[in-house]
C-alpha cells in the first residue's frame, strides 16, 4: 500500500511538473491583453490615491482586495511598474499550483484519479492570461469553498465552518452577486427546520388519497414513509443546523470586516455608496442597469450554435434520450451514451477554434457535459460529491454567467471546477461498467469490453487536455520572430515584431508626456491599451480604464462634476493615423468640454488642455 502511494506521489509531481513547465513557457510567450492590463490598473490607481467607488465605477473593483497586495509590493520593491505583469504571472501561477496540490491531497485516497482531477483543473484555467482577476480568484475561493463542504460532511469541524464561510465571502467579494446564495442557504435552512411538519403534511395529503380509493395506510406503514423521505436528506443535517450557520455567518462576517477595512483604508467612504450606485451599475461592460438577461441568453445561444455548427439542439436532444430510456444503464447503452458525448466534444472545439471570435474559454464544457452522463449512467451515485462540489459549482456558474458579458467564457471557467468532481464520476462509471455483466457472452469476454470501457473514458479525459492545448497554440504560440520587452510593464514577456514595434513606440509616446507632465497631473488614454496609465505613473481622469472602442463623454462629464480633482491635465489618444476618424471624433467631443494645445506624438495625438469649460 505504502508503495502504491508513493508511486501515485511521484505520478503526480511528475504531472505536475510538467503543466508547470507548459504554464511557465506560456507565462513569457503568451500575448499581452487589455483584459490582463485592466485587473492591474484598479489596485495601481488606489496608491495613485483614488478611492473605490468614489473614483473607480467598474463593478469588478472589489476583486482588487486580492491583486492590491501583489501590486504594492511590486511597486514598493521596484519603485516604478517597468516588469509588473511578468511578477503578477509568477504570483498567479503560484496560487495556481498550490491549488493543484490541494486538489490532489484532498482526494489522493482515489489514487491515479486524484492526479487526473488535479491535472484537470490546474490545465483548463488559467485562460490564456494568468491574472489575478475576479473570474480567477472566485474559481480559486469557489473550489476552496466546495472542498470546506466535503470536509465538514467527513468531519464536522468548527474550522471548517468558519472558513468555508470566508471562503464564500470572498466569492462575493469578486462577484456581488453570488450573495443572494446566502439567502437561499437561509430559507433552506428554514425549510430544513420545518421539514417534519412538511414531510408529514405532504404524507397525510398522499395517504388521503390512498384511502378515498379503497386502500389503508397504518401507522407503521406511515413511519416508514418518513423514515424513507429522511434517509438520503438526514445525511446532510450538518449543513443546516443552527451552529452551522452562525459558525458560517461569522466566516462571512470575518471576509466583510477585512473587505471593510480595506475599503476603509485605501479612501473609499460609506457616503460614497449611495452616491454611486447608478454610475456603477451603468458605467462597466456589464451593462446590469439596462442589459436584458433575454437578449443575454440569445446572445450566448448564438455563440453556443456557432461552436456546434448551427446545432445547438444535439446537446438537448442527448440529455432528453437519457432521461426517457429506461435501459441507460446497461453498458452496451452507456457505451453508446459515451460515445455520442465524445463525438459531440470534438465538434464542439472543431467549432470554436474555427469561430475564434466566440468565447474560446468554453473549452471545459466538453468534459462537463461528458462527466454529467457519467454521472446519470451510473447507478450508485457519488452524491455528496454531487451535492456539496458540483451542485454549488452549477448555481455558481449561473451567477457568475448573469455578472460577467463574457458569455460563454463567464460559464466556462467555473464549470473547470465541476470537472474536478466529473473526473470522479467517471471513475465510478468505469468501475460499475466493469462490475457489470449483462450476458454471459459479455462475461466471456469481458477483458476486451472493459478495455472500451476504459479507453473510452481516458480517451475523454485526453482529449479535455489536448483541446486546451490546442487552445493556447492556435495562432497564439510559437510566435515569429519574437522579441523581448525590455522596457515597460510588459518587460520580460516575448511579442510579435509587429506588437513589439507599436508598444515601443506607445512607450516612447508615453515618456514624453511623462517628460511634460508633473506627477500629480490627471491623465486621460483613450486607448485599448490601459496598460498605459500603468506605464504612466500618473493619477487616472478616467471613471474606468475598461475601454471598448466607446468613450462615453456624458458619463466621463459625470465623473467630473463628481470628481474635479481628476480633471485631465493631458488628453493622449493612441492612433498611429492622426487623421483617423477616431482622433476626429474624440478632439471635437473634447473640444466641447476643454480647450487644449494638440500635439502629434510618433504613435498618437496629445491633448494639452489649458481650461476646462464644464
Amino acid at each position: 500500500m505504502m508503495k502504491k502511494v508513493k508511486n501515485t506521489n511521484f505520478l503526480f509531481f511528475a504531472a505536475l511538473l510538467m503543466g508547470l513547465m507548459l504554464h511557465i513557457f506560456f507565462l513569457f510567450f503568451v500575448p499581452f491583453s487589455e483584459d490582463e492590463s485592466f485587473y492591474v490598473t484598479i489596485p495601481f490607481r488606489l496608491l495613485t490615491g483614488d478611492s473605490l467607488i468614489q473614483h473607480e465605477w467598474h463593478l469588478s473593483q472589489f476583486s482588487s482586495l486580492f491583486s492590491y497586495l501583489p501590486v504594492y509590493i511590486w511597486t514598493a520593491i521596484k519603485g516604478s511598474t517597468e516588469g509588473i505583469f511578468i511578477f503578477l504571472r509568477c504570483v498567479y501561477l503560484s496560487i495556481h499550483t498550490i491549488m493543484a496540490v490541494v486538489i490532489y491531497n484532498f482526494f489522493k485516497k482515489y489514487g491515479k484519479w486524484a492526479v487526473a482531477a488535479s491535472m484537470m483543473f490546474y490545465i483548463q484555467t488559467s485562460y490564456r492570461i494568468m491574472a489575478i482577476s475576479y473570474h480567477s480568484m472566485f474559481v480559486v475561493f469557489l473550489l476552496l469553498l466546495s472542498l470546506c463542504l466535503l470536509s465538514i460532511y467527513q468531519k464536522k469541524s468548527v474550522p471548517f465552518y468558519i472558513f468555508a464561510g470566508m471562503c464564500f465571502g470572498c466569492c462575493c467579494v469578486c462577484n456581488p452577486l453570488f450573495c443572494l446564495v446566502f439567502v437561499l442557504y437561509l430559507f433552506a435552512c428554514v425549510l430544513w427546520i420545518s421539514r417534519e411538519a412538511i414531510v408529514n403534511a405532504l404524507i397525510r395529503k398522499k395517504n388521503s388519497a390512498t384511502a378515498k380509493k379503497g386502500g389503508k395506510v397504518t401507522k407503521k406503514q406511515q413511519k416508514q414513509q418518513l423514515d424513507d423521505a429522511f434517509q438520503t436528506i438526514e445525511n446532510y443535517t450538518c449543513f443546516f443546523t443552527k451552529k452551522a450557520v452562525l459558525l458560517v455567518s461569522l466566516g462571512i462576517l470575518i471576509i466583510a470586516a477585512v473587505a471593510v477595512a480595506f475599503f476603509l483604508s485605501t479612501g473609499g467612504t460609506i457616503q460614497s455608496i449611495p452616491e454611486n450606485i447608478e454610475n456603477l451599475l451603468g458605467s462597466s461592460e456589464y451593462n446590469i442597469a439596462s442589459q436584458s438577461i433575454f437578449l443575454k441568453l440569445i446572445d450566448t445561444l448564438g455563440y453556443f450554435s456557432a461552436a456546434n455548427f448551427g446545432m445547438p439542439w444535439i446537446l438537448l436532444l442527448i440529455f432528453v434520450v437519457l432521461i426517457f430510456d429506461r435501459d441507460k444503464r446497461r453498458n452496451s447503452h452507456r457505451v453508446v451514451y459515451l460515445s455520442v458525448s465524445l463525438l459531440w466534444s470534438i465538434f464542439f472545439v472543431i467549432g470554436i477554434i474555427k469561430n475564434m471570435e466566440i468565447y474560446v474559454c468554453a473549452f471545459s464544457m466538453p468534459f462537463c457535459v461528458f462527466s454529467a452522463i457519467c454521472y446519470i449512467l451510473t447507478e450508485n451515485k457519488n452524491k455528496p460529491l454531487f451535492y456539496l462540489m458540483y451542485l454549488p459549482c452549477l448555481i455558481a456558474t449561473f451567477s457568475q454567467y448573469l455578472a460577467a458579458d463574457t458569455h460563454l467564457g463567464a460559464v466556462g471557467i467555473v464549470l473547470a471546477v465541476n470537472n474536478v468532481a466529473g473526473v470522479f464520476f467517471a471513475m465510478d462509471l468505469l468501475k460499475e461498467m466493469r462490475s457489470v455483466s449483462e450476458t454471459d457472452a459479455e462475461a466471456t469476454d469481458s477483458k476486451g469490453k472493459h478495455g472500451l470501457y476504459h479507453a473510452i473514458i481516458i480517451i475523454g479525459f485526453c482529449l479535455q487536455m489536448l483541446f486546451y492545448c490546442i487552445f493556447h497554440l492556435y495562432g497564439q504560440v510559437p510566435m515569429e520572430n519574437p522579441v523581448k520587452a525590455t522596457t515597460g510593464p510588459y518587460a520580460g514577456l516575448y511579442m510579435t515584431e509587429t506588437q513589439y514595434n507599436r508598444y515601443n513606440n506607445a512607450v516612447n509616446d508615453l515618456n514624453v508626456i511623462k517628460e511634460l507632465s508633473k506627477e500629480d497631473d490627471p491623465v486621460l488614454v483613450v486607448s485599448y491599451g490601459n496598460w498605459m496609465y500603468l506605464h504612466l505613473e500618473r493619477p487616472f481622469a478616467i471613471y474606468s480604464t475598461w475601454y471598448r472602442g466607446n468613450l462615453d463623454f456624458s458619463q466621463l462629464t459625470t465623473y467630473y462634476k463628481q470628481n474635479p480633482e481628476n480633471m485631465p491635465k493631458y488628453i493622449y489618444i493612441d492612433s498611429p493615423d492622426t487623421q483617423s476618424s477616431v482622433v476626429r471624433t474624440i478632439t471635437n467631443k473634447a473640444g466641447r468640454m476643454f480647450e487644449f494645445k494638440q500635439k502629434e506624438l510618433q504613435n498618437g495625438v496629445l491633448l494639452i488642455v489649458e481650461r476646462n469649460k464644464i
